[in-house]
């Protein structure tokens, strides 16, 4: 029976520490009725208090805290419920956390980090040179703190030495389904998929992306090549043309429009498009041939190409999937 301890701190986003828990409690009710081993001890270890109310009429009771000396096996980082303008102040409140997670991890720890949670992982270093994920909201800002880190922003589960992280929201819990099969079975994992209808071996986020234009950074001229793009992404707009809206030659705004959005323009054109086109599939039926000519595409099977490789899904895929369910961000 492996220790999970769930770590609970101020700002925890207590639906995904309910979620976590129910999923772990379900694979050991699981184990008992199918007369196998129960796989798994669940405590909430707290940070600051034993006791936390969150933001929801919900408590949290910890059976432990990060001050005392006890025995784990793996410790759940789960995700945050505080604005990305305030991690600087939360990762600052949570420097004890951090550096016990360091500690834990040094002996021989399994360390999951679910959706921001990754921040606490990142914060410690322990995931430089390697890969990790985590919502694809949060991915620009983690990326710009922490550029020793290989993020893969499109992955829902990575697992690299003795560290897990899964992507976002919900999804984070196929992390979890993950970590149930290969430390349970994969029965139990598949029907754990189904009890809670999870889509069971999903491997990308990358239809749940919604492209915000990369802004964080300070490079002027790029955020006006960039506002430029986002006006005229449905004409045939070439680099040269872009370069010579900013006063810049080609080459050197190719170098400085990656260095500032860690994308080419090229990349970022097609993205601008698809990401109108995806806001087209969603709100109706809207024709492919139509949406595609609309973004400045005269070649189907090149949109086509390019709204797969962004999204994971063809364009007929991805209406069939959202079209009608009024999305909003």
């Amino acid at each position: 029976m492996k220790h999970i301890s769930i770590i609970i701190y101020d700002s925890v986003l207590s639906i995904a520490v309910s979620n976590t828990a129910a999923l772990l409690m379900s694979a050991n009710e699981s184990a008992v009725r199918k007369g196998i081993d129960i796989p798994f001890e669940i405590d909430l270890i707290g940070v600051q208090n034993k006791t936390l109310q969150s933001h929801l009429p919900l408590q949290f009771c910890c059976t432990k805290m990060i001050s005392e000396n006890f025995n784990t096996d793996v410790v759940i980082i789960p995700p945050m419920s505080t604005d990305l303008t305030d991690i600087d102040s939360l990762l600052s409140k949570n420097d004890v956390l951090i550096n016990w997670i360091k500690t834990k991890y040094h002996e021989k720890v399994q360390l999951i980090s679910l959706c921001t949670g990754a921040y606490f992982l990142a914060a410690s270093g322990l995931l430089d040179h390697m890969p990790a994920t985590s919502h694809w909201g949060a991915m620009e800002d983690l990326q710009k703190r922490y550029p020793l880190i290989d993020f893969k922003p499109d992955h829902v589960v990575t697992h690299s030495k003795a560290i897990i992280t899964g992507g976002g929201g919900f999804s984070s819990l196929n992390a979890m389904l993950y970590f149930i099969e290969q430390n349970s079975s994969k029965e139990i994992s598949v029907e754990l998929s189904k009890l809670y209808a999870l889509d069971y071996g999903r491997t990308s986020q990358n239809i749940f992306n919604v492209f915000s234009g990369q802004r964080l950074h300070d490079d002027d001229r790029i955020h006006k090549a960039q506002s430029y793009i986002e006006k005229t992404f449905k004409t045939d707009i070439t680099v040269e043309q872009i370069a010579g809206e900013v006063n810049m030659s080609r080459r050197n705004f190719i170098r400085r429009f990656k260095n500032a959005t860690r994308l080419n323009p090229i990349e970022y054109i097609q993205r601008v498009k698809v990401e109108a086109a995806k806001k087209a599939f969603e709100t109706g039926d809207a024709n492919i041939a139509d949406v595609t000519y609309s973004m400045g595409y005269n070649d189907l099977k090149t949109f086509r190409t390019v709204f797969k490789k962004i999204t994971g899904l063809t364009p007929v895929d991805y209406r069939n999937k959202f079209k009608g369910q009024e999305i909003s961000y």
